[in-house]
């Protein structure tokens, strides 16, 4: 009996020498023997960038848009996409109906082009145009006195237009301080630089129930065809609408439509630019973007849908895109955010609600600061990556792709609220020169990460489908973080340690 307890007592004993050797050997290696309750990562503030709003734009006379009542205005300055006249050659174009600070000027207009329809100082009704030559306009109305609202048209114009934006040589353009209604109607376009509509020099566009399309002249998409093109990763030479200069755009239930390039454009600010788009439908047919935020440029879309060749929107620098529940089917991106100049440029895309399908990642970032919020979205991505960032080789942002050292850069920041999405966030390709941090809130993520920091609200879950490295920022649950067998997560923390996650991943920590 005694021979039997004195065995026991040295087994027992090996096996707590054994216990302690494992414990100490792991210590010793970082291999943590149980898994924590609670993951603690660095503390890091998240950045505020305070976004632009808008703002009364003083209805007044002088500015930008020039000499109330004087031809129309000065021309705006350079476009941002292309550093382009606003107006160029399509200020020497005329239109079928000029109106003059309030009044009709024949001596100005082909009014023999207005084949049906009445029309007066204030009024144009059932008008029905119809013209060929790149030299002529639809309706054209400028000066600050002039209002006036153009219902039941039929207006077509045929021929290519001076290199330029906006002016008289459009289907229909607001100018110089005026207000330009449209219902009912519809405008189109065929030829190089030929808008349906435009807003202009402090000016006010609405358009109600009508399509707008422009046809540009037939191309083969190759993406060569100028520099600019390429950077932006689009096609066609003609965009159906464009606001510029000071100049506020609405639309509502309205079918958009370009053959290539774009629908819905801003262009040179000179500051500040609205537009927004209610209820339409909004479509490019063989490549184009659905809507672009230029610098100084705010726009809003509602409850619309987008069937885009290219991308839904694209942001430059300092500028902002909001989709609230909007339906986008997207070629290529849904957006494509890139600098234009400086590293202190913030581009701001939030999109609530509504669904998203594309061929790229859902959102390309190159070489740009953003703040970017998805609220709600049923979104999916062919390429199976949600957010990418990439270096820009474009010269506009030359400053922007590799900013000075020690300089403050806001980075990107990524928000998923309310979310089960799938998808992987890369930024290997611009860590060096800018952060990205991925916030979840009450928001389920299935897909890698590479190079981006992530914080974790208590109501969030991260599931790695393959290797990935991150930073972790804050506290939370060990539980919110898992992957698969096979699969790693290498994280900068504030503590060190190896752990086997639920699903049979592993969790290596690293402090800071």
């Amino acid at each position: 009996m005694k021979k039997k307890f004195a065995q026991s007592l040295v087994a027992v004993t090996a096996a707590a020498f054994l216990v302690i050797c494992f414990s100490a050997c792991n210590t010793e290696t970082g291999q943590s023997t149980a898994n924590p309750k609670v993951i603690t990562g660095i503390s890091v503030e998240k950045p505020v960038h305070q976004t632009s709003t808008k703002f009364d734009m003083g209805r007044m006379p002088g500015g930008a848009g020039g000499e109330v009542g004087r031809e129309g205005g000065t021309p705006g300055g350079g476009g941002g996409e292309g550093g382009a006249p606003n107006f160029a050659g399509n200020a020497n174009s005329t239109p079928a109906i000029y109106i003059d600070n309030g009044k009709l000027s024949k001596a100005k207009s082909k009014t023999d082009l207005v084949a049906e329809g009445d029309y007066d100082n204030a009024f144009a009704d059932g008008v029905k145009i119809d013209a060929k030559g790149g030299d002529i306009g639809g309706v054209y109305a400028t000066g600050l006195k002039s209002d006036y609202t153009i219902s039941n048209a039929n207006i077509v114009l045929d021929g290519d237009g001076a290199f330029g934006l906006a002016g008289p040589g459009s289907g229909a353009s607001a100018d110089n301080y005026a207000t330009l209604i449209i219902r009912n109607s519809t405008i189109t376009t065929s030829g190089k630089n030929r808008n349906a509509t435009a807003a202009q020099n402090h000016s006010i566009l609405k358009v109600y129930n009508s399509t707008l399309r422009a046809n540009g002249v037939p191309f083969e998409p190759n993406i060569t065809d100028t520099e600019q093109k390429k950077q932006l990763e689009i096609d066609g030479n003609s965009r159906t609408h464009v606001t510029l200069s000071n100049s506020y755009s609405y639309f509502y239930y309205c079918d958009v439509i370009a053959n290539g390039w774009a629908a819905l454009s801003t262009d040179g600010s000179q500051g500040f630019v609205y537009l927004e788009a209610n209820h339409c439908n909004v479509k490019t047919i063989k490549a184009g973007y659905g809507t672009y935020a230029d610098m100084g440029c705010h726009v809003v879309i509602n409850d619309s849908n987008f069937d885009v060749a290219s991308m839904a929107g694209i942001i430059a620098g300092e500028a902002d895109i909001t989709f609230n529940r909007t339906n986008a089917k997207c070629g290529s991106y849904f957006a494509l955010l890139h600098c234009i100049g400086s590293p202190t440029e913030v581009s701001t895309l939030k999109v609530t609600g509504g669904t998203i399908t594309t061929k790229k990642p859902v959102v390309l970032v190159k070489s740009d600061s953003a703040e970017i919020v998805f609220d709600g979205v049923k979104m999916s991505s062919e390429s199976g990556v949600l957010l990418k960032s990439a270096v820009s080789v474009d010269p506009q942002g030359a400053k922007a792709a590799h900013p000075a050292e020690g300089s403050d850069v806001y980075g990107i920041q990524a928000t998923f609220r309310e979310m089960v999405v799938s998808g992987d966030i890369d930024h290997s390709e611009d860590k060096d020169n800018r952060n990205m941090t991925v916030y979840l809130e009450s928001t389920k993520l299935t897909g890698a990460i590479k190079d981006a920091s992530i914080s974790i609200d208590p109501y969030s879950k991260w599931f790695a489908t393959a290797d990935s490295n991150v930073t972790l920022i804050g506290t939370f649950a060990f539980a919110q973080i898992d992957a698969p067998a096979g699969v790693t997560i290498t994280a900068v923390a504030a503590e060190s340690g190896t752990y086997t996650l639920t699903s049979g991943g592993t969790l290596v920590l690293k402090a800071s």
